[in-house]
C-alpha cells in the first residue's frame, strides 16, 4: 500500500516537474562553485596574461609616437604593471628620469634563466612570449611578457611587461564562505519556487487527467479546458473533437441496436404471424395460401436487403471497402440499373426516363457507383406518391458529368435536409411501411461519394418531390 502511494506520488509530471527544477537549480550552483573556487586560479591566471597581451599590442603600435613615454607611464599607473623597454644588449632605455638614471641598473637583470631564454627568442625573431615565473625573493609569480617593438634610431628595441599575480586563497575562501550561505538560500527557495512552477504547469495536463478519467467511466458530457500554451490548446481541441466523435459513435450504436432491432424483429413477427396463418388457416386454399407465401417472401427479401446493406455499411466505415477505379460511361451504368427496376415498372405503374448528353465517360469504381445509382432511384420509388414518374438525367459540364435523380414524391422539409444522410433516417411517418427501405441507403450513398470525393447534394420542396445529384469528375 506504501510502496504503491510513493509511486503514484513520484510519478506524477508535478513531482517530475519539481525535482528537474531543482536538479537543474543544483547544476548551476555546482558549476559556479567550480568557476569560483576550482577554476578561479586558472581563470584569474588566464584573464590577466591576455590583459598583459593586449598591453603589449597596444604600446607597440605607439612605439614610434611622440607621446610614447607618458603612454607607458600610463598604462604603469592604470594597470598596475611594470613597463621597461631596452635595446638588444638589454640595456634600460625607457622609462628614463634624473633619479632614476642615478639609481637603476644599467641593464636589465634577468633574475630566472628562462626570461633570458624568453628574450633570446623574441630577438630571433618572435612576436612576443608570455610566461608565468615564481620569484623566491618576492614569494610571488609574476607574469612576464617580452615584445618585439621594432628598430627606431639604427637599434631594436623590445618591451618587458611584468605583472604580479595576487594570491586568490583569501578571496577564495571569503567566496566559499558566501556560495555556501547562498547555495542554501538557492535551494530553499529555488525548492518552494520549483513547487509552484510544477504546480501551475502540471495543471492543464492534471485537470485533462481528472476529465479523460470521466470520460473513461461513460460520462460523455466532459469537456477539456485549454491553458495559457500552445501544444495544450491542441491536446484539448483534439480531446473534445474525440470526445464529439466518441458521444456521437455511442448514440450511433444505440440508434443502430434500436433500429436493426425493430427492423428484424416486424419481418420475423410478419413471417411468423402468416406462417402460423399458413398452417392453420389457407393450408388448403391456395390463392389465400400463395398471398400470404408472397408476404413471407416479401418480408424476407426486406431482410435481406437489411442485411445487404449492413454488410456495405460496415465494409465502408471499417475501411475495407477499396475503390476499383476504371473509365466507365455514367449513361450506361444508369441505364443497366434502371434495367434492374422492371418489376417495378410492370407491377407498381413506375415510369423510368433517362435525358443523357454529352460525354459522359467517368473514372469511377464500376460496381459502387451503379450501387449509388440503385439507391438514389429506390429511394425515389420509396417516397414517391400517386405521380410514380422518376427522372435521371445525365449532362456534360466542362470537364465533369452531372448525375441527378428527380422526383414527384412527398418532398422533405428544409430542417430535414442536412439529417436524410444519417444512418436510419427515415423522411417522414405517413407513408406505408411496405414503401420504407432500411434507412441506409443515402448514408451508403454518402460514403461511396466520399470515398470518390464526388461533390453531392439534394434539392428539395415538401409534397412537390426531390432532386437528389452528384459530381462526377472525368
Amino acid at each position: 500500500m506504501m510502496n504503491a502511494l510513493k509511486e503514484k506520488i513520484f510519478s506524477t509530471i508535478k513531482f517530475k516537474l519539481w525535482k528537474y527544477f531543482v536538479a537543474f537549480g543544483a547544476t548551476i550552483l555546482i558549476i559556479l562553485w567550480l568557476l569560483q573556487t576550482v577554476f578561479l586560479n586558472s581563470f584569474y591566471e588566464v584573464m590577466k596574461q591576455r590583459e598583459i597581451v593586449k598591453i603589449g599590442n597596444t604600446l607597440k603600435n605607439e612605439f614610434k609616437s611622440e607621446d610614447f613615454e607618458y603612454t607607458l607611464y600610463n598604462y604603469a599607473i592604470k594597470k598596475g604593471v611594470s613597463i621597461t623597454v631596452v635595446n638588444k644588449e638589454g640595456r634600460i632605455i625607457y622609462p628614463v628620469t634624473f633619479w632614476e638614471f642615478l639609481l637603476r641598473p644599467d641593464r636589465i637583470d634577468f633574475e630566472d634563466g628562462e626570461l633570458n631564454k624568453s628574450f633570446e627568442r623574441v630577438k630571433s625573431g618572435k612576436a612576443y612570449e608570455v610566461s608565468v615565473i615564481k620569484y623566491p625573493r618576492i614569494d610571488s609569480r609574476v607574469i612576464e611578457y617580452i615584445g618585439n617593438l621594432g628598430d627606431k634610431y639604427k637599434d631594436s628595441y623590445y618591451i618587458f611587461i611584468s605583472s604580479v599575480l595576487e594570491p586568490v586563497d583569501a578571496t577564495t575562501g571569503v567566496l566559499k564562505k558566501i556560495l555556501v550561505l547562498v547555495s542554501i538560500l538557492s535551494l530553499f527557495v529555488g525548492a518552494i519556487l520549483s513547487y509552484f512552477f510544477s504546480k501551475r504547469f502540471s495543471k492543464p495536463l492534471t485537470d485533462m487527467s481528472n476529465t479523460a478519467k470521466a470520460l473513461e467511466n461513460g460520462n460523455t458530457q466532459v469537456f477539456f479546458k485549454k491553458g495559457s500554451y500552445t501544444e495544450i490548446n491542441n491536446l484539448a481541441e483534439a480531446l473534445n473533437r474525440a470526445t464529439y466523435e466518441l458521444k456521437k459513435t455511442n448514440n450511433m450504436r444505440r440508434d443502430l441496436i434500436a433500429n436493426v432491432s425493430h427492423d428484424l424483429k416486424t419481418p420475423l413477427t410478419v413471417i411468423k404471424s402468416y406462417g402460423e396463418m399458413i398452417r392453420d388457416i389457407s393450408g388448403d386454399n391456395k390463392d389465400m395460401r400463395q398471398e400470404h407465401i408472397g408476404t413471407i417472401i416479401e418480408e424476407a427479401d426486406k431482410l435481406t436487403d437489411l442485411v445487404n446493406d449492413l454488410l456495405d455499411l460496415s465494409k465502408l466505415e471499417s475501411g475495407m471497402a477499396k475503390l476499383r477505379i476504371s473509365e466507365n460511361n455514367l449513361g450506361d451504368l444508369a441505364e443497366n440499373v434502371v434495367a434492374r427496376f422492371k418489376l417495378q415498372q410492370e407491377q407498381a405503374g413506375y415510369e423510368f426516363k433517362i435525358e443523357k448528353s454529352g460525354d459522359l465517360n467517368i473514372c469511377c469504381d464500376q460496381n459502387k457507383i451503379s450501387q449509388v445509382i440503385y439507391n438514389l432511384i429506390s429511394n425515389a420509388i420509396n417516397y414517391s406518391k400517386d405521380e410514380k414518374k422518376i427522372l435521371v438525367k445525365i449532362s456534360q459540364r466542362e470537364n465533369e458529368v452531372e448525375f441527378h435523380v428527380i422526383d414527384k414524391g412527398i418532398g422533405i422539409d428544409e430542417d430535414q435536409l442536412k439529417s436524410i444522410w444519417d444512418r436510419f433516417y427515415r423522411v417522414g411517418d405517413n407513408h406505408q411501411r411496405s414503401s420504407v427501405g432500411t434507412g441506409l441507403g443515402l448514408y451508403i450513398v454518402k460514403s461511396i461519394l466520399d470515398l470518390h470525393g464526388f461533390d453531392y447534394g439534394v434539392k428539395s420542396q415538401k409534397d412537390k418531390g426531390s432532386d437528389f445529384y452528384f459530381v462526377a469528375r472525368k
